[in-house]
C-alpha cells in the first residue's frame, strides 16, 4: 500500500526557485532508489557502501518515505530505515541539495517518526555532528558511539599490518573456498559478535563477487576471526571499505587484513581502503593509533532508548551498514 500526500508548490522563492509540486509517498520505484543511490555516492558517505546501496531496496526489513516530484517522479529525498529485532535503525535522511530548508526534509522525518512509533521499536539513527543536538533534542536524545574515518593506500594498509609485527597462528581461508557448512559457521560466529541475527544482509553479501571475506581458523578447524572488504563511493574513485573485522587479537587483524588488500589491488593499483573505527572499542584503543591517515571526520550514533551493543573488545572495524547496526 502506497500512502501519498501530494504538496502543492509553494507561492514563495527558495534559493531564488520555487518548491515543485510533491508527493511523500510510503514506497519507491526503481527510479527512486537509483536517484538515491547517485546522491549517496555524490555527498561520498563512504560507509553505505555500493553492495548494501544495491541491496537496500529488497531487504524485507527495509522501510522508507520519498518525496518525488508529481512532474515526473524525480527524487527531491528520502528518509530509509531498517525495522528488526527491537530497533528502527535509519540509515539515510537525504534532501536534495537545492532542496534543503525547503520543508520537504521536516515533512518527509514527520511521516517517518509516525510510521516508526506505530511500531513502538527502538528508534537509532547516525548523524553528523553539527545534526547530533537536534536530533538529540526532539527523537534520539541518547549518544550510544562516535564513528570516525581513515583512509589508507594499499601501501600504507599493508604497512600498518606489517608494524603490528605478528602473524595469527592458525590458517586463512578466503571465501571462495569456504564450504557450505563454513559459511554457516560464520553466520553463526558474526551472531556471536553482534548479537544479532544478519543473514538477511550477509547471505547477499557472500554470494556477490563485489565483496570478499577471510576467516581465521584455530587448530580445531573452527572460525575465531573474520573480515570483509567491499567497493564504496564512486568507481572512479577506487575505495574500498574494510569491514566487518570482528576478531580477538590486533595480530588476527593484521593477518586477516593483508589477506583482503590484493582484492583492492586487482581493481586498481591507486586503490585506497576506508576504515572506519567506532568510539569504545577495541578499535579505537588498539588499531586507531596505529592508522596514518584520519579524516577528522566522525558520524554520531543516538538512540532514543538503550540497546544492547555486546562484544566491544571484538570489534576493531565494524560492518557499518546502515541497514544493520554493528557498532
Amino acid at each position: 500500500v502506497c500512502t501519498v500526500l501530494t504538496v502543492l508548490s509553494n507561492p514563495f522563492k527558495f534559493d531564488q526557485m520555487s518548491v515543485p509540486s510533491h508527493s511523500i509517498v510510503d514506497s519507491g520505484t526503481d527510479l527512486l532508489w537509483t536517484q538515491l543511490q547517485d546522491e549517496v555516492r555524490r555527498l561520498k558517505w563512504t560507509s553505505d557502501d555500493n553492495l548494501m546501496l544495491s541491496l537496500v531496496p529488497s531487504l524485507t526489513s527495509t522501510r522508507c518515505v520519498f518525496a518525488r516530484k508529481d512532474e515526473d517522479g524525480s527524487f527531491l529525498g528520502c528518509v530509509a530505515w531498517n525495522e528488526y529485532d527491537e530497533m528502527a535503525f535509519i540509515g539515510m535522511y537525504i534532501c536534495v541539495p537545492e532542496m534543503r530548508g525547503s520543508g520537504i526534509g521536516s515533512r518527509m522525518w514527520k511521516r517517518a517518526m509516525e510510521r516508526i512509533r506505530a511500531t513502538g521499536k527502538v528508534i537509532g539513527l547516525r548523524g553528523a555532528p553539527a545534526m547530533a543536538p537536534k536530533y538529540a533534542a526532539n527523537d534520539t536524545p541518547l549518544e550510544i558511539s562516535r564513528l570516525r574515518l581513515n583512509i589508507l593506500t594499499c601501501d600504507e594498509m599493508r604497512a600498518t599490518c606489517l608494524r603490528i609485527n605478528m602473524v595469527a597462528s592458525g590458517s586463512i581461508k578466503m571465501k571462495s573456498t569456504l564450504t557450505p557448512a563454513q559459511i554457516e559457521e560464520l553466520l553463526a560466529f558474526d551472531l556471536q559478535m553482534t548479537g544479532r541475527d544478519r543473514k538477511d544482509l550477509l547471505v547477499p553479501f557472500l554470494a556477490s563477487p563485489s565483496f570478499e571475506c577471510a576467516v581465521l581458523l584455530n587448530e580445531d578447524g573452527k572460525i575465531v576471526a573474520w573480515a570483509g572488504i567491499t567497493s564504496t563511493g564512486l568507481e572512479k574513485e577506487h575505495l574500498f571499505k574494510l569491514g566487518p573485522v570482528y576478531a580477538s587479537s590486533l595480530s588476527q587483524f593484521a593477518t586477516l587484513t593483508e589477506a583482503l588488500i590484493p582484492f583492492c589491488e586487482k581493481k586498481s593499483s591507486e586503490s585506497k581502503i576506508v576504515v572506519h573505527i567506532v568510539n569504545g572499542t577495541v578499535g579505537e584503543r588498539e588499531l586507531e593509533p596505529l592508522l596514518k591517515n584520519p579524516q577528522n571526520i566522525e558520524w554520531v550514533t543516538l538512540f532514543n532508548d538503550k540497546i544492547n551493543w555486546t562484544r566491544r573488545e571484538s570489534c576493531y572495524v565494524p560492518h557499518n551498514c546502515s541497514s544493520h547496526f554493528d557498532g
